[in-house]
């Protein structure tokens, strides 16, 4: 058993993580804006303390590694205002974090970035290819990105291993009920028709939460460093994923209607060739992720 601390530790993401730890035994200390939104107070193994971005990083005792999980995603994209407050948190932000991790002597760090800083020009992309998110949401993609270079800059000169991952769109229990695969979920479960812009030819790789907290835990117990994609490796569009959720609730297809002529659009698929070979991920395919998702819920889908 190790101590570990994990950053948004109240979102989605940083959510599951600190649960996988705990059903792994580990210590965790939860830094979160407002702790109350944790579904889990402090307990002997779980240590909750109240933190923001750009506030001195707690004492965290005898932790090995953090987690860096916590940034700003603002809540319209394209609105230039957000830019400051993206380039604050998730890249100065960011650096004094790395910072003060290695003066309370962290060895490890594993910062969370976008696999959507990539080309859209591209169709698959490996950590190699050309980051240049101007396609769309480029304050906050551009922040992230940054986020990694100041990060890895930092855990460099501190001689801290730093691992990055670029993750693909993630889903599955304890989402945000406001994404798009939540919506098709929602609306397919109650009989009710799905309308899909564009010919339903967007496009994105969609990656299960479990197979990111499979990868977490395997480079915890890695001595691997650098940049990883976590994704499905597939871009699915918005006509395949509807059409899979679907057939795993048991739905008419009928009720999935496209409208508009086909445009491709949207971000590339993820390479993980990098991360199976260096952690042996095996991320689930879009059925599979989608079957283990709503077997989870099941009980509340049903009870609609």
């Amino acid at each position: 058993m190790s101590r570990l601390v994990v950053t948004g530790a109240t979102g989605f993401i940083g959510n599951s993580i600190v649960e996988a730890a705990l059903q792994r035994n580990h210590d965790v200390v939860a830094l979160a804006r407002n702790p109350s939104w944790l579904p889990r107070q402090s307990t002997e193994r779980l240590h909750v303390k109240r933190w923001q971005v750009g506030e001195p990083l707690p004492e965290v005792g005898e932790a090995k590694a953090l987690i860096h999980l916590a940034a700003h995603v603002p809540a319209d994209f394209s609105d230039a205002k957000a830019a400051s407050s993206c380039f604050d948190i998730n890249v100065l932000g960011a650096m004094e974090i790395a910072e003060q991790a290695a003066d309370q002597g962290i060895e490890k760090f594993i910062h969370f970035s976008s696999g959507q800083i990539y080309s859209t020009e591209l169709t698959s992309a490996t950590e190699q290819s050309l980051a240049y998110p101007v396609g769309r949401a480029t304050y906050y993609l551009a922040s992230k990105l940054a986020g990694e270079l100041c990060v890895q800059y930092v855990t460099k000169r501190r001689n801290i291993e730093v691992i990055v991952f670029r993750l693909a769109s993630i889903y599955g229990p304890g989402m945000h009920p406001k994404g798009m695969l939540p919506h098709f979920v929602q609306r397919l479960a109650d009989g009710e028709v799905v309308h899909l812009a564009e010919g339903g030819g967007y496009h994105v790789d969609f990656a299960y939460i479990g197979d990111v907290i499979d990868i977490t835990f395997s480079a915890l117990a890695s001595r691997a460093s650098g940049i990883f994609n976590v994704g499905s490796g597939v871009a699915s569009t918005s006509l395949q994923a509807a059409t899979v959720i679907a057939d795993v609730l048991g739905a008419d297809r009928k009720l999935i209607e496209v409208e508009g002529e086909k445009k491709e659009n949207g971000f590339a698929a993820l390479d993980v060739t990098k991360a199976r070979e260096s952690f042996g991920f095996q991320p689930r395919s879009l059925e599979e992720g989608v079957s283990a998702w709503l077997g989870h819920e099941r009980e509340t889908i049903q009870s609609r």
